[in-house]
């Protein structure tokens, strides 16, 4: 049972063909019941979409590999003493890898990418500053002097940014890096690539977006590509 769930991208996974393996079901079964699943947005961190080559025929066929989450959901529908037993031993071995994954030491950050980190937090918290300032004057030419001011820290001109690159949420960067949402939310908070809200840099932006399970709004860091670039560096 040691060979229920691997390592991939740095997550503990299993795959749509060992769990049709495992629990004696025909793997296109298993994918219909995954299409089922994906239809739900929040469902799709949970499966990446792969393929494996059939050693009879030599042909290419679709599977995917899922993480705990994926799973879980999946073998929701399993039924029968020989299933629990089953799902029983996969939550074993997810709990083996992830420990594992746990004793594996940090890889430090780059050098040159922690000190670009530390100036542009520096110039973001000097920019938030000036942005406080400038929101509780109230004379109109100082409030537009300070926040030109803050403008000027952050890019360098004494204009309001616009927002013209390309941005991402965490988990349409997690989708091009092969990890989880929650992953991403994980390493942008170890190599401090956040500013304080509302603060913007290089690497993202604070925005509001609609909550998912309410009317209200929450912020939410939306990454550039040199944001993209820093994760992908701090998830070596």
């Amino acid at each position: 049972m040691q060979d229920l769930v691997m390592l991939k991208d740095k997550q503990a996974v299993t795959s749509s063909l060992q769990v049709a393996e495992t629990f004696g079901k025909e793997h296109k079964n298993i994918l219909r019941d995954i299409g089922g699943l994906l239809k739900n947005e929040p469902t799709q961190q949970m499966f990446a979409k792969d393929t494996y080559v059939n050693n009879q025929n030599g042909q290419k066929y679709p599977m995917y590999y899922m993480n705990r989450d994926g799973f879980t959901l999946l073998a929701m529908g399993f039924t029968g003493k020989k299933a629990l037993d089953f799902k029983l031993k996969y939550i074993e071995a997810f709990n083996v890898m992830e420990t594992t994954l746990k004793k594996v030491p940090v890889k430090k950050l780059d050098p040159t990418l922690q000190a670009e980190l530390a100036i542009a937090n520096s110039k973001s918290r000097t920019a938030n500053a000036l942005y406080r300032i400038a929101m509780k004057t109230n004379s109109d030419s100082a409030q537009q002097a300070l926040l030109a001011k803050a403008a000027e820290t952050i890019t360098g001109e004494m204009t309001i940014p616009i927002q013209k690159q390309k941005e991402y949420s965490a988990g349409e960067v997690g989708q091009q890096l092969g990890i989880s949402a929650n992953m991403v939310g994980r390493i942008a908070k170890r190599i401090g690539i956040k500013t304080d809200q509302p603060g913007q840099n290089e690497y993202g932006r604070w925005a509001n977006s609609k909550s998912r399970y309410s009317a209200k709004e929450v912020p939410q860091w939306l990454y550039t590509e040199a944001g993209v670039k820093a994760i992908e560096k701090g998830g070596d």
